[in-house]
């Protein structure tokens, strides 16, 4: 008994869940939505990944604003997009087999209605201070370095 009310202690006591991990963000300015779109798809395929087809976030919001009572929309345009690199996949999952929740990476691009010219990229650290994460975070700060470089030079211009 007196093992089961410390189990029930430890239980409520808990603080739950670590959430040591972190959004990051890169504002591309002056920017167009599609040229940064596909200097960000250039970037996850010149690391020699294959990004799955895109979560269309912005596309969903506005079919459900309706129903949730929401009148005006959140992003004017927003998209997630997954990939993964085998090597560093392998890596977390020999660190620790629940590091599969970290998998695919994943990068989001959207734009805000009220800020024309400007397009936001955003990401999600992978957590630790492993090999593994270090890795994916070096990574996806590569993505989102040529992301920044090329975004908007093909839209030199116009």
């Amino acid at each position: 008994m007196l093992r089961l009310a410390a189990l029930l202690f430890a239980l409520i006591a808990s603080p739950g869940p670590a959430c040591a991990d972190e959004i990051r963000q890169l504002t591309l300015q002056p920017s167009r939505y599609a040229d940064a779109r596909e200097a960000l798809v250039d970037a996850i395929e010149t690391e020699g990944l294959v990004p799955s087809p895109p979560s269309q976030f912005g596309d969903m919001l506005r079919r459900t604003g309706p129903a949730l009572e929401q009148s005006s929309p959140a992003y004017a345009d927003a998209e997630v997009l997954h990939f993964c690199s085998a090597r560093i996949a392998w890596q977390l999952a020999r660190e620790n087999p629940l590091n599969i929740a970290q998998c695919p990476l994943s990068m989001a691009i959207y734009t805000l209605p009220d800020e024309a010219g400007t397009v936001r990229l955003s990401w999600r650290t992978a957590i630790g201070d492993s090999p593994g994460a270090r890795a994916a975070n070096e990574l996806l700060e590569r993505i989102a370095r040529q992301v920044a470089d090329n975004a908007g030079r093909s839209g030199l211009g116009r």
